[in-house]
């Protein structure tokens, strides 16, 4: 009689086999349902959010399968009041259906900040004052003075405000500066593809203002203007403007106008 025969013949190995082809088949079908049942390795791409309102965002996650919960606020200038300014997890992010996403929304009320005095020093100084008080520069007007780019004042929409008034953060200061008496030009810096931030960081800094800003058909939502870059400007770079002059910009978020 063979080993096989054996076994075969052997009632309580045969039951304990039995007993493991039913225990790895059983094992095989819990596996397989839960892996059904939590649709295990399914995963779906997170979606932009920012900019988008509550009721939007709400409505975008919903169409997702994800749970969306607003979780901070915060005030960032530029930006719509109420809407979303960032998420977590993060765009493009893959996650399982039934995720919770965290958004922060841009503060319904706007603080207010005291007018810090600008006057009688350096334009770089006052700039420095400004921002590290939550306001930022506006535009550069130049006035005959010896006291070349120092303030000689400060206004808020286009009139002087004293120092302590409270105002909303993130407002524009106009500044008025000396010319020194002279007709001394700049030649433009080139800002082609730079973001608007940096273009404006960039001119500012060489006393030029930033005039029409105008975005092309490609740019469609608050991230579009944000990730935008600029394509054109006028004046070109390498003119020689005087202190003070404006420069437009265009921008697009099409690859293509930076290719012609």
């Amino acid at each position: 009689m063979t080993l096989f025969d054996k076994i075969k013949n052997n009632h309580y190995v045969k039951h304990i086999g039995i007993a493991l082809i039913g225990i790895i088949v059983l094992s095989w079908l819990v596996f397989f349902g839960l892996k059904i049942f939590t649709r295990h390795g399914k995963t779906y791409l997170v979606p932009d959010l920012t900019g988008l309102t509550v009721p939007e965002a709400q409505t975008v996650t919903n169409r997702y399968g994800f749970k969306l919960e607003v979780s901070d606020s915060t005030f960032v200038g530029g930006r719509q009041k109420g809407t979303v300014v960032s998420h977590i997890p993060k765009c493009d992010e893959r996650v399982k259906k039934n995720r919770r996403i965290f958004v922060t929304i841009n503060a319904f009320s706007i603080p207010k900040v005291a007018m810090p005095k600008v006057t009688g020093v350096s334009y770089r100084q006052a700039k420095v004052t400004l921002e590290s008080s939550g306001l930022k520069v506006g535009k550069l007007i130049y006035r005959p003075d010896p006291m070349k780019n120092y303030v000689l004042g400060q206004n808020y929409n286009g009139e002087t405000i004293k120092t302590g008034s409270m105002i909303s953060k993130d407002e524009p200061i106009d500044l008025i500066l000396g010319n020194g008496y002279s007709s001394e030009t700049k030649k433009v810096t080139e800002v082609i593809g730079l973001s608007f931030l940096d273009a404006s960081e960039t001119l500012n800094n060489e006393y030029i203002n930033i005039g029409a800003t105008i975005y092309d058909s490609s740019v469609k939502t608050y991230s579009d203007s944000i990730n935008a870059k600029i394509y054109k400007q006028h004046p070109n770079s390498g003119i020689s403007v005087r202190l003070g002059t404006y420069v437009d910009l265009w921008l697009s978020v099409n690859p293509e106008q930076f290719n012609e």
